[in-house]
């Protein structure tokens, strides 16, 4: 009868978005250029910016409340994990774990997210994984 009353069921991103953010998550506040820019530089230009672009696109249009640094790091990490792209930017995500920590002690990104980017290069990449 009073459908309108009645509460929301907790999805999983509602879960980890309360996990990362509190239960009173930011609005969304990320700048999609300039993403778009450091999750090119973060991927040492290996990856086309109109592909980098239109996955900034995709992202943020979920219901992550992400930073613009949140979504270069997210778009970087989605690259990161492409199989067809693990030869090609080995070197890239060594360079790119360094802004992230810079970026998690300027309190610019979420730190949950910066512990869960290492965990998923160092799973990705871990010594004896890498291919020759």
């Amino acid at each position: 009868m009073f459908e309108f009353f009645k509460k929301k069921p907790v999805t999983a991103l509602d879960s980890m978005s309360n996990a990362v953010y509190g239960n009173a998550p930011p609005k969304k506040r990320a700048d999609l250029g300039h993403a778009t820019n450091l999750a090119s530089e973060l991927l040492m230009h290996i990856v086309d910016v109109r592909e980098i672009s239109e996955h900034a696109i995709a992202l943020d249009s979920g219901p992550i409340p992400s930073s613009t640094h949140e979504l270069a790091l997210m778009i970087a990490l989605d690259f990161f994990a492409k199989p067809t792209l693990v030869s090609n930017v080995f070197d890239a995500l060594l360079i790119a774990r360094m802004p992230a920590v810079e970026w998690y002690r300027q309190n610019l990104v979420a730190p949950m997210l910066v512990e869960t980017f290492e965990t998923i290069l160092y799973e990705l990449y871990k010594p004896g994984r890498r291919a020759a």
